[in-house]
Parts: C-alpha cells; sequence; structure tokens
C-alpha cells in the first residue's frame, strides 16, 4: 500500500506492519472503512482500540507471570533469582511495554481530537474543558507536529 507522501498513512502502514507484545503476534487490524473515509481522527480511535485489545491480551498474559513471580517468591526465591529466570521480555519490560503502547495510541487521539475540535472553531478553553485539561495543555498539542 502506497501512503502518498501523507505521513498519518505512513503512521498507520507502520502501525500495522509492526509486531506486539512477544513480537510473535501481528497488532490487530485497522478497520478498513475509517482508513477509506480519510478521517485521520476515526484512524487514531482505530488505533487505540486496536491498542486496548492488544493490552487486554498482554495483561491476561502479565496476571500469570505475576502470580508464578508470587508463588515462587513465597517458595523462597529470592527476586534476583526469580527475574533472572523469566523468559525475555520479562514482567517489568511488559509492563513498560504496555503503558508505552497505550501512551501512544491515546496520545494520538488526543492531538487529532484537539486538532479536529480546533478546526471546527472551539476555543482552546472549551477543548481544555471537555479534555478536563488546562489550556496551556491544549496549546501545546495544536504545536506538536503529528508523530
Amino acid at each position: 500500500m502506497t501512503t502518498g507522501g501523507d505521513p498519518k498513512m505512513a503512521m498507520r502502514q507502520e502501525y500495522d506492519n509492526r509486531t506486539v507484545g512477544n513480537g510473535h503476534r501481528e497488532a490487530t487490524p485497522v478497520d478498513e472503512p475509517a482508513r477509506a473515509a480519510g478521517d485521520p481522527t476515526l484512524v487514531a480511535l482505530d488505533e487505540l482500540s486496536a491498542a486496548l485489545d492488544d493490552l487486554s491480551r498482554d495483561q491476561r498474559d502479565l496476571a500469570q507471570r505475576i502470580d508464578a513471580l508470587r508463588q515462587a517468591r513465597q517458595r523462597g526465591a529470592s527476586w534476583q533469582e526469580i527475574l533472572s529466570r523469566e523468559e525475555p521480555p520479562g514482567s517489568m519490560q511488559v509492563v513498560s511495554q504496555m503503558l508505552a503502547r497505550l501512551s501512544k495510541a491515546s496520545g494520538t487521539v488526543r492531538k487529532e481530537l484537539v486538532d479536529v475540535l480546533r478546526s471546527e472553531g472551539a476555543s482552546i478553553p472549551s477543548i481544555a474543558r471537555l479534555f478536563g485539561v488546562t489550556h496551556q495543555r491544549v496549546s501545546n498539542l495544536l504545536r506538536r507536529s503529528p508523530d
């Protein structure tokens, strides 16, 4: 698929092609109607939804890992021993990956929504109220270049 120089579509293609979690499964595909509609905010929402689906799967896996960590500790193993025996990525790496994935996807949605609300004529203070943030945060989002 060619992106025709559109940075948002290039970002979408990169997201479609990357792997997540343990690096062995592909990301949940983005809804084609949103992409076809050409609405970057819908694409960003689709990306957030896909990230949440991935996080849900990762959360279940992480809960099992945490239970195994707890059991090993209760059997008397040291934390050094427990953590060094984990299969990569380690539990703490998985947590970091999950947080980064959610942060990126939610940040993209926020940026897209701020941009579109402003283009629809919403004031910075009104956008700030909708998002529950300061007007300075909205101004920063407006100045930020698309990722």
